[in-house]
C-alpha cells in the first residue's frame, strides 16, 4: 500500500529534480540557443541578467532535458546532413528543451551542476 501511495505521491507532485554536471547540457541550436545571434535591443542579455539575479537569491528553477534530439518539426530550418548525427560528449548528455537561458546564467556565474528534470518523451 505505501508504494502505490508514494506512486501517486509522485504523480501530484510531479518529476523530481536531479543535479547534472553544466558540461552535460546540450542547447538546442535548432530552436536558436547556443548559436551567437544578434537580440533586439539586447533583450537576451536582459533575461539573462534577471536569470543570474533570481539564481543568486537562491531560486533556480530545474531545467527541463530529455536524452534523445527531438526530431525538428516541419518548418524548422535544419540541415538534413544534422539529423542523425551523434553528438561528441560523452554520455549521459542532455539536450535542453526549456530553460536556455537558466542555462547560459549559470555558465556565466560558473555553477558547475545544475538542477534539471527529465522529460519523458512519448
Amino acid at each position: 500500500m505505501k508504494l502505490l501511495f508514494e506512486k501517486w505521491q509522485e504523480y501530484q507532485e510531479g518529476p523530481k529534480p536531479f543535479y547534472v554536471s553544466i558540461e552535460k547540457l546540450i542547447p538546442m541550436e535548432e530552436l536558436g540557443h547556443g548559436k551567437p545571434h544578434e537580440c533586439p535591443s539586447k533583450e537576451c542579455e536582459n533575461v539573462i541578467n534577471d536569470k543570474i539575479a533570481k539564481i543568486m537569491a537562491g531560486k533556480f528553477d530545474p531545467i527541463m532535458v530529455c536524452h534523445q534530439k527531438p526530431i525538428p518539426r516541419s518548418g524548422q530550418n535544419v540541415e538534413k546532413d544534422e539529423i542523425g548525427q551523434k553528438n561528441p560528449i560523452e554520455e549521459p548528455f542532455y539536450y535542453v528543451l526549456d530553460g536556455h537561458h537558466r542555462l547560459e546564467a549559470a555558465k556565466r556565474i560558473g555553477l558547475r551542476k545544475v538542477p534539471v528534470i527529465r522529460h519523458e518523451g512519448e
